[in-house]
Formats: C-alpha cells, sequence, structure tokens
C-alpha cells in the first residue's frame, strides 16, 4: 500500500554512498535520495527491483553528475510503488524550491505532443 501524501516518508538515516554501506542494502524496489554532507539533495531515485543494483550502478558511473560531487550519503525507503512515490517526493522538491529539481536530476522528457518530426525529403 503507498504512503499517506500527507505522510512524511520514513527514510532509513543517512549514511555514506560507499560500497561497504551500498552491499548491505535490501534487493527490494524503494525509493532514495542522495545528498551532500550537509544532506542537500542532489537526486531522488527510485529503484523498480532492486535498491542494491541502482546504487551499485550510481557508484560505477563516473560520469554521472553526482560523481563529481564528494562525501556524498544516501538514505533509502524501500516500497513496492517506487515510481508513484518518485513522483510524490519530486513534486514536494520543486513545491518547495521554487519549481526546481534536484541539481542532479535528470531533466525530465518533453511532454508529448512538443516534439517536431521532420519529414524525409
Amino acid at each position: 500500500m503507498g504512503q499517506p501524501r500527507d505522510m512524511p516518508v520514513p527514510f532509513s538515516p543517512w549514511r555514506p554512498l560507499a560500497i561497504s554501506e551500498v552491499a548491505r542494502l535490501p534487493q527490494a524496489p524503494g525509493v532514495f535520495e542522495i545528498g551532500t554532507l550537509v544532506r542537500t539533495v542532489l537526486f531522488i531515485g527510485a529503484a523498480h527491483e532492486s535498491l542494491l543494483a541502482v546504487l551499485t550502478h550510481h557508484l560505477g558511473a563516473p560520469g554521472h553528475p553526482l560523481m563529481h560531487a564528494s562525501r556524498l550519503y544516501f538514505r533509502i525507503h524501500p516500497t513496492e510503488e517506487p515510481e508513484q512515490l518518485q513522483t510524490r517526493l519530486l513534486g514536494e522538491y520543486k513545491n518547495t524550491h521554487g519549481g526546481a529539481l534536484p541539481p542532479a536530476q535528470d531533466t525530465p522528457a518533453p511532454p508529448p505532443g512538443t516534439r517536431r518530426h521532420l519529414k524525409a525529403v
């Protein structure tokens, strides 16, 4: 069952984003936040199958914007509805940050109908 909209998400405590910490994560779906030493949220993610696999991927992605920051931390919340909860968390973030997404968040895809298709000649 999903989190009620007015209830805060019961995240785990913040932990260093390190192989030794990530290796202890469950192979379960959930949401996670990655932040700085002072817990400024840089990224809000969803793991559809495995928090362990997704956060391990983030550790091994040197080109990812997060890997340019130093001393990163993470926290998780296992849930069977990660996409819905991620959407809610991103909406709450935008509401409290003037419509902006977290700094390392991927740019959302343009809404359908705004793409222009070029006709081959």
